[in-house]
This record gives C-alpha cells, structure tokens and sequence, in this order.
C-alpha cells in the first residue's frame, strides 16, 4: 500500500485495519475449503484500490518505473 498506492503511513495502517475487521471478522462455518471468504477480501482490496487511485481494477504491476517502491 505504500509503494504501489502511494498511501502515507497513517492512511494504510487504516486501510490495513479496515480491511482486517471486514475480512476476518465473519469466518465460514466449519468445516469448509477455508476459514474466511475470498471474495470478501476481493472486495475489501477492490475498494482499497478505488479510494487510492479511482479505478478499482487499476493494474498494481509497474514493470516499467524502476525507481517506484516494489512493497
């Protein structure tokens, strides 16, 4: 989040929390392929994504721009 969406500290630690509490929070009942919902997690990055650069689908692979962070 911060190298690839250029976020601060401050606004990835949110992101970060955000996306823990909406992920995590609600585990699929036992026993399943999985403790936790892929798509859920699709959607939180999804949004992640869209309130950094507005455009959910906005490829996070920069090949081309070797000085930019890589985390």
């Amino acid at each position: 989040m911060l190298g690839r969406l250029r976020m601060d500290i401050d606004t990835a630690l949110d992101a970060y929390n955000n996306l823990v509490q909406r992920v995590f929070s609600d585990p699929k009942p036992w026993p399943t392929d999985g403790r936790f919902k892929a798509t859920k997690l699709k959607e939180v990055i999804q949004s992640i994504v869209q309130n950094a650069t507005g455009d959910p689908e906005e490829p996070l692979l920069e090949v081309d721009n070797a000085s930019i962070c890589r985390t």
